[in-house]
C-alpha cells in the first residue's frame, strides 16, 4: 500500500528550460505535471519533493511557488538545507518523516538510477525510474518500475494500491 509519493525535482517533476523559454523561466514543467499530482492528492496520498539542488532553500521553494508545484505537495527538502545529498539516507528520512510515513509505504520517482533510485531503495522504499525528460542507465542499479510518462506514476500507484 502506497500512502506517499515522493518526487526528485530536476528532471522528474521539472527540467531545465532552453536558455530562450518565454518568460525565462529556469525550470520547464512537464504538460501533465499539475494533472498528475492534483490525481495522487484526490487518493489522499502525502506529496513530496527531494531535490539535491544547492540553491538557496528560499530560492527553491520560489521556484516550486511560481511553478505551482508548492501548492500541490505537502513538503519540500533540498540538499542546500539538509546537508546531504541523494543517495545519502538522510535526505529522504527527512521528507519521509516530514510527511510522517515509513519508507516502506512511500513510492520514490526520479530520473538518476544512483541518485534517486539506489538511495531510496536502500531506505525500503518502491522505487520509479522516470523515464519522460531523460534516460538514465547506471549498472547493477534498477527501478521496481520504470515510467515512461507522468501518467505512469498513477498507474503504478494503482497496481500498488489495488485499485
Amino acid at each position: 500500500m502506497v500512502d506517499a509519493v515522493l518526487f526528485a525535482w530536476g528532471d522528474t517533476l521539472a527540467t531545465t528550460a532552453p536558455d530562450d523559454e518565454p518568460g525565462g523561466a529556469a525550470r520547464r514543467l512537464d504538460s501533465t505535471t499539475h494533472a498528475l499530482l492534483e490525481a495522487l492528492r484526490r487518493r489522499g496520498l502525502a506529496l513530496g519533493v527531494v531535490s539535491n539542488a544547492a540553491d538557496s532553500p528560499e530560492l527553491l521553494r520560489r521556484e516550486l511557488a511560481e511553478s505551482g508545484i508548492a501548492e500541490r505537495i505537502d513538503h519540500a527538502v533540498f540538499a542546500s538545507e539538509v546537508g546531504r545529498r541523494k543517495p545519502d539516507a538522510e535526505i529522504f528520512e527527512s521528507a519521509l518523516d516530514a510527511l510522517g510515513v515509513r519508507a516502506e509505504s512511500a513510492l520514490f520517482v526520479g530520473d538518476r538510477l544512483d541518485e534517486d533510485v539506489r538511495g531510496a531503495a536502500e531506505l525500503g522504499m518502491t522505487t520509479v525510474q522516470a523515464l519522460w525528460f531523460r534516460a538514465d542507465d547506471y549498472p547493477g542499479i534498477e527501478a521496481d518500475y520504470q515510467a515512461f510518462t507522468q501518467m505512469d506514476v498513477l498507474n503504478v500507484v494503482r497496481r500498488l494500491n489495488g485499485e
